[in-house]
């Protein structure tokens, strides 16, 4: 068993394929540049390991006197000098190291005459792996590697600075010599990432021998190889930058490293990551607080990210847009703030070698992660980084506690006494299995995350938010672990908001721990996570392959990974490792003239995918309020994927692609798949600033076959008002103008209150009055009021003028029952069979004056409407279902669904025809055990409510509301005509003695409008 470890963002499992090659770069950072790793967990034992092995040359011979290096060098650890050591006479080695230095490193031996070899250590399982006890180095002669380093003349820049990126760690690094050319030996079989070389005044250039990342995951693209002629660097032209580094007050900071992050050229698969050369790229401010790159390339036109790196400050980054900045960049570094407390153990002794962990959101990209261990007395500190919210936890697997949240680190204000009382910690637990013989799936990693309480939920917490972020703002910590072989894990928590994810084919279980001893979750997977693809990709009348076509595939599925991405062969074939859930393929040529989409399943191992010629559009955008051309605007269009079961969850918008209109607001549109829907939306751009993006609807195209489909006008329609909720004016206006009859007011409220299982409460009262308005002013916008709410049914009856009944008050107290003296002004409730419940009049509601909050509180709450059991009135449906062969029809609802509403007044209206074989049950959430049935029965079904389902006596499932010829839409009231036909199969369906022409009559009634 692998118990918690330190989160990264590499998690390598034993397939490490190209896909998870890009990962371990991430891993690196996580090292190098601290805030980047998503969530940090608790901190792992710092294990010092023992690494032995054998140095051996081509004949299986023990090789003396053999350097066997680790280089540490360009890399940022606090302690970056090499491990070095030399093998024995019997060509053995031995050294150690903390295995937190040492996972993904690479050991590199050197013989006597120059023949080598390499080994990269593991990522994950370093401290477990029984191998690193005996390994076996065989020596080869190596590779020479020349780098040819000249200027924009072509010139040769002896003294340029040139370096390997090999293994995912820097491999080293040399000065060109006077003839500007570097040579390194490596081993034959090293897998070397990026070539680089920069020079002050010169710049810098580098080549990729990587997949870009669209082909990671294709199983048939091959990786630039390393050619075996000197490879040239051309320095062709800066652009310098020079960056003042100050504290918050402005004032200037010396000794501060600042390192640039990537960079990123035209031509290149990828970009260069330089963290991997910290040491090597990072400059230092002088007294001034300046630092100066002047070997920033002239080709970079993106934003760069720049890293500070001070004792005492926050490791924060700041953007340099070189289009924007010109040369100039100003970072302001924030001054660490401390947190400290005291841990004890249950008997209240001080707890020493605990861990703490910390975690600060704020609405800047970078999260602030601390760790820190208890001293001898139990106490701890860490630095963090003010504004920001905090999560602050101490346990390991023996103890644990409550943690320490739902506060802000404000600056130069360190946030004290923030104490622990440990208790036995909780053992989170569980197994994975898959297949129908529920076999254990072993290295499956499991992942507990944390939530400390969000930023809007505390009161007068303030953070900056200069770039009106609109990011969730909430404290995480994760902790990880792995299946063993059996397919079981555990992890060790204290109390707190959770949640645990297992493999993605499973849900997000959710939870809290307050003071349990263990907890048992376990996975079950229908399918592996992954699987081949093989494909075809074919055109034309008979069928011919289509090589050298690209493929794309988009995920159906919130959690899976990065798209699909492939190229066809020769034979127009293909095959690539997918993640198994519902995917959408798109295809075209090279040329981009044909073009195809298809959507397969979870479980398809092929696909052939036929293209055909592209489509085309055009039109001209218009305003759709002046009627005036738009032009010189962006226009998106593309198809939409939707990322879950239906069309109401998360998509996004594919391929296609974004046009400009002209002068006179015309478009045209290209490589439309045929029979394919674009959607068509106007990109509105607030700023220079990405994220202050957003999209208006523009239209739909759907084109049959290659020729241009004429658009014509195209509008626009304005953005809608933002919604204004109602005054109270307006409420009071809309419940005292009800049209009808007093008595038909009154018969329609207690038929919808008889229906929606509520109390009928009649509000009475002048209109004008203060006591009207305060009470509606509570019922609206108190939360507590309106929580009660559900329980009643609102009616408003009118006072008359100088305190006597108009003739309208006078029918409905008629009708209520009341005695023939006119009743106060107040609140009356009475049940389904207008019997009176209780009455309260405004004046003794009130206090000061005012309708007391209080008082109608108590009054709301003495009057509640009973709640009901929704097990029992499920097995009694299906007990009643059994002995009279009928169905029973479980509809959720709520009182506040209007829909719900229309449903409940349309199956009463025909309950005649339908009672022959159905039996109707309505669960609304108030009931206990509502959500349990629903859970069961809806199974993650799409939707909102309404949601209906027809069972049989025995309570399976028939039939449900959910139409799967509408993308699984809902029909919940069916008042389309596709939710009518949806309807209608239901009862085909499941009817036991309805025939034909009354299930007919029950379609049509749906037409029929209640009063």
């Amino acid at each position: 068993m692998v118990h918690s470890t330190l989160l990264s963002r590499c998690t390598f499992n034993r397939s490490q394929n190209r896909a998870l090659r890009f990962l371990c770069s991430l891993l690196l950072l996580s090292t190098l540049l601290a805030p980047v790793v998503l969530h940090a967990a608790e901190p792992a034992e710092e294990t010092e390991l023992t690494i032995k092995g054998t140095v051996v040359d081509a004949q299986d011979k023990p090789v003396a006197n053999a350097q066997v290096l680790i280089d540490f060098s360009a890399q940022s650890f606090s302690d970056n000098s090499n491990i070095e050591t030399q093998t024995d006479a019997r060509g053995r080695f031995t050294f150690k190291g903390k295995s937190a230095r040492l996972r993904g490193q690479t050991i590199q031996v050197s013989g006597p005459d120059q023949q080598m070899a390499h080994f990269r250590l593991p990522w994950q399982t370093i401290e477990v792996d029984p191998s690193l006890d005996k390994l076996r180095l065989q020596l080869k002669p190596p590779r020479r590697l020349v780098l040819e380093v000249v200027d924009g003349d072509g010139k040769p820049l002896p003294g340029a600075t040139t370096a390997l990126l090999a293994n995912y760690r820097g491999w080293g690094s040399q000065q060109a010599d006077q003839t500007g050319k570097a040579t390194y030996l490596i081993p034959q079989d090293l897998d070397i990432q990026t070539i680089f070389a920069f020079s002050d005044g010169h710049g810098l250039d580098y080549r990729s021998y990587e997949l870009s990342r669209e082909q990671y995951g294709d199983q048939q693209a091959k990786r630039p190889e390393v050619p075996n002629h000197p490879i040239r660097l051309t320095l062709d032209g800066t652009q310098p930058l020079s960056i003042k580094v100050v504290d918050t007050a402005g004032k200037p900071l010396p000794g501060v490293n600042v390192a640039p992050w990537y960079l990123k050229k035209e031509g290149q698969p990828r970009d260069v990551n330089l963290s991997f050369f910290y040491k090597l790229i990072q400059a230092e401010t002088d007294q001034s607080g300046t630092v100066n790159f002047d070997w920033i390339p002239h080709w970079q036109q993106t934003p760069i990210t720049m890293w500070p790196r001070e004792k005492g400050y926050a490791h924060l980054r700041t953007m340099y847009d070189p289009e924007k900045d010109k040369g100039k960049l100003t970072m302001r570094l924030q001054k660490l703030v401390p947190l400290s407390g005291k841990v004890s153990l249950p008997d209240g002794s001080p707890a020493a070698g605990i861990p703490i962990s910390a975690s600060g959101e704020g609405y800047m990209i970078d999260s602030f992660r601390g760790t820190t261990t208890t001293d001898d007395q139990g106490h701890y500190t860490i630095e963090a980084a003010p504004n920001m919210v905090y999560l602050v936890t101490a346990g390991n697997e023996k103890w644990a506690a409550a943690p320490q949240t739902g506060f802000a680190l404000r600056p130069d204000q360190p946030r004290t006494s923030l104490d622990f009382k440990l208790r036995p910690a909780t053992r989170l637990f569980g197994c994975v299995t898959t297949g129908k013989d529920n076999q254990p799936v072993e290295g499956q990693t499991i992942y507990s995350y944390q939530y400390g309480q969000a930023a809007h939920n505390m009161k007068d917490v303030y953070l900056p938010n200069p770039e009106k972020s609109r990011k969730s703002v909430r404290p995480m910590i994760v902790r990880r672990t792995t299946t063993d072989k059996n397919g079981d894990f555990e992890l060790f928590v204290g109390s707190g908001k959770f949640d645990l994810r297992g493999p993605l084919q499973n849900k997000i279980e959710k939870f809290d721990i307050t003071t349990e001893t263990e907890k048992e979750f376990n996975f079950h997977t229908v399918r592996p996570e992954k699987g081949i693809l093989n494909g075809t990709v074919v055109a034309g009348n008979p069928a011919q392959p289509v090589p050298d076509a690209s493929i794309s595939g988009i995920y159906r599925h919130g959690l899976a990974g990065r798209d699909m991405q492939a190229t066809t062969n020769k034979a127009g074939k293909f095959e690539v490792e997918r993640e198994l859930h519902k995917v959408v393929i798109y295809a075209r040529n090279k040329d981009k003239t044909l073009t195809g989409v298809v959507e397969i399943g979870p479980d398809d191992k092929t696909v052939t995918i036929p293209l055909q010629p592209s489509g085309s559009a055009f039109g001209t955008l218009i305003d759709g309020a002046s009627g005036e051309p738009l032009k010189g605007r962006e226009l998106q269009y593309g198809v939409r994927v939707y990322l879950g079961k239906d069309r109401f969850s998360a998509f996004r918008t594919a391929y296609g692609g974004k046009v400009t209109t002209d002068d006179v607001g015309r478009f045209e549109l290209k490589d439309l798949v045929v029979g394919q829907k674009y959607n068509l939306s106007l990109v509105i751009r607030r700023d220079k600033n990405p994220a202050n993006i957003s999209w208006r609807t523009a239209g739909e195209v759907k084109v049959k076959d290659s020729q241009p489909v004429d658009l014509g006008e195209v509008e626009v329609q304005p953005a809608p008002k933002p919604y204004v909720p109602p005054t109270i004016e307006e409420r009071i206006a809309a419940a005292y103008d009800t049209k009808g009859t007093p008595e038909e007011r009154y018969a329609s409220a207690a038929k919808i209150a008889r229906l929606t299982n509520q109390y009928l409460l009649i509000l009475y009262g002048d209109r004008s009055s203060e006591a009207v308005r305060q009470f509606m002013t509570l019922r609206y916008n108190d939360k507590e009021i309106r929580d009660l709410m559900p329980s009643f049914q609102l009616l408003v009856s009118e006072e008359g003028e100088a305190n006597t009944l108009s003739e309208k008050a006078r029918e409905i107290q008629k009708n209520l029952g009341l005695e023939s003296a006119a009743p106060q002004p107040g609140l009356f409730i009475f049940d389904a069979q207008s019997k009176q419940q209780a009455e309260i009049s405004f004046a003794n509601l009130s206090a000061d004056g005012k309708v007391s909050k209080e008082k109608l509180l108590k009054f709301l709450k003495a009057n509640p409407y009973p709640t009901r059991d929704a097990r029992e009135l499920l097995e009694t449906a299906l007990k009643q279902a059994k002995e009279q062969n009928k169905r029973v029809i479980v509809q959720e609802t709520a009182t506040w669904c209007g829909p719900c509403r229309l449903l409940s007044l349309y199956l009463d209206r025909e309950r005649k025809i339908w009672e022959r074989d159905y039996i109707w049950i309505k669960l609304d959430h108030r009931w206990s055990g509502t959500h349990e049935i629903m859970k069961k029965l809806r199974n993650d079904a799409p939707g909102g409510i309404p949601w209906w389902a027809i069972l049989d006596a025995d309570g399976k499932i028939l039939v449900t509301s959910n139409n799967d010829q509408d993308e699984d839409q809902n029909i919940g009231f069916p008042s389309s005509t596709s939710g009518r036909e949806h309807y209608r199969k239901m009862l085909e369906k499941t009817a036991i003695r309805l025939n034909d022409t009354e299930i007919n009559e029950l379609v049509d009634a749906l037409k029929q409008k209640d009063d």
